[in-house]
């Protein structure tokens, strides 16, 4: 028989050793956690945020000027204005504009109905280049009622692009808009 080399069988011996092993029993403790390794370099600056709230205009609470009486598709009104300069013919055609005005009892949002001098008026509002006409009418079309001159209005300009209802905001709602954009009236 042959002579078989020595690196031969003690190879055959140690596979054997091998195969015959198993991972059977109890598995060991769990070690303990390493510690945290070094802080990583800053990533790149991300992608420019949705425009927000920096591009709403506001005003100061104002009283209307240049009241007169008017016509407007043959409706009678009693008219005034609040100068507007931020109101562009780019707000005109891709923005919005909401009126509020207060009297001492509460703050309302434009157009506004009531019974004021016994009959029922409105006082809404059209914005203009650089000005907002306030104007009431009566239902009856008599032109009676007149526009106070002790109301105040404040105006919110919201330029194409910003959503109305950004962040769920009732814009008709002034207590939700005044804190929504930090007004401390």
């Amino acid at each position: 028989m042959p002579k078989v080399p020595q690196l031969f069988v003690a190879s055959l011996l140690c596979l054997s050793l091998f195969n015959a092993c198993s991972k059977e029993g109890p598995t060991g403790p769990k070690g303990d956690t390493g510690e945290t390794g070094a802080t990583g370099a800053a990533g790149p600056t991300g992608a420019t945020g949705p425009v927000g709230t920096a591009n709403v205009i506001y005003s100061a609470w104002t009283y209307a000027h240049n009241f007169n009486d008017s016509t407007v598709d043959n409706s009678n009104i009693k008219a005034g204005y609040v100068d507007a300069p931020k109101i562009t013919s780019t707000i005109l055609n891709s923005g919005d504009v909401k009126v509020y005005f207060t009297y001492g009892g509460g703050t309302f949002i434009l157009p506004y109905t009531s019974n004021a001098g016994g009959k029922p008026n409105t006082i809404s509002f059209t914005p203009l280049l650089s000005k907002i006409l306030i104007y009431r009418f009566t239902h009856d079309n008599s032109n009676s009622i007149a526009l106070s001159t002790l109301l105040q209005y404040r105006y919110v300009i919201i330029p194409g692009g910003v959503a109305a209802r950004k962040n769920n905001i009732n814009w008709d709602n002034y207590a939700e808009v005044a804190a929504y954009l930090g007004w401390k009236d």
